[in-house]
C-alpha cells in the first residue's frame, strides 16, 4: 500500500470515527453535564507511552538521524499533554438559564443564554463556537459528551447550527 493511500485511509478513518463518536456522545448523561469521554484521557496516556517507546528505541539502537524520532516524540508529548489536560479539566453544565464551562485554556466561563450573540460550526476542527455579549467565547467540541443539550438551547433561541 502506498504512503498516499495509507494517509487517505487514515484520514477517512479518523473522519468517520469523529462523526460516529460525536453522534453517540451528543446526548451524554441527559442531565446537562458536559465532559469528555474517558477515551480522551486514554489517548493522552497512549501518546505519552509512545514517547517512552520512542525514547527506548532511540537509546537502544543506533540511527543515522535522530531528528525524525525527536520530532515524533515532541509531537506525541504535546498531543498527550493536551489530551490529558482537556480530558481531566474540561467540564460544563447546561440548564435553561445558561451554560457554565471550564477549560484548562480559557478558565471558567458562566454565560446566560439571553446574552448569546453568535453561533457557528467550525468543520475543520469539529467544534461549535458560541460568542456572548460579554465578549467571551465558548468553543465546544463535538467529542464533548452532552453537547446536544447545548445545541438544543441554541436552536430554541433561533440560531441555526
Amino acid at each position: 500500500m502506498s504512503t498516499l493511500a495509507a494517509g487517505l485511509f487514515g484520514a477517512f478513518a479518523a473522519w468517520f470515527a469523529v462523526r460516529w463518536i460525536a453522534a453517540r456522545l451528543r446526548v451524554g448523561a441527559g442531565d446537562g453535564t458536559l465532559e469528555f469521554a474517558p477515551f480522551v484521557e486514554r489517548l493522552g496516556i497512549l501518546q505519552l507511552l509512545g514517547v517512552a517507546v520512542l525514547a527506548w528505541v532511540a537509546l537502544s539502537r543506533e540511527h543515522d538521524s535522530y531528528a525524525a524520532l525527536i520530532a515524533l516524540a515532541l509531537a506525541l508529548a504535546v498531543g498527550g499533554v493536551y489530551c490529558l489536560c482537556e480530558g481531566i479539566v474540561t467540564r460544563g453544565k447546561v440548564d435553561d438559564a445558561g451554560i457554565l464551562f471550564i477549560t484548562p485554556w480559557g478558565g471558567k466561563r458562566h454565560e446566560l443564554w439571553r446574552d448569546l450573540r453568535q453561533v457557528h460550526y467550525r468543520a475543520w476542527c469539529a467544534m461549535y463556537v458560541l460568542k456572548f455579549r460579554s465578549g467571551k467565547v465558548i468553543r465546544m467540541s463535538v467529542l464533548l459528551s452532552g453537547h446536544g443539550a447545548v445545541l438544543q438551547h441554541v436552536r430554541t433561541r433561533g440560531y441555526h447550527v
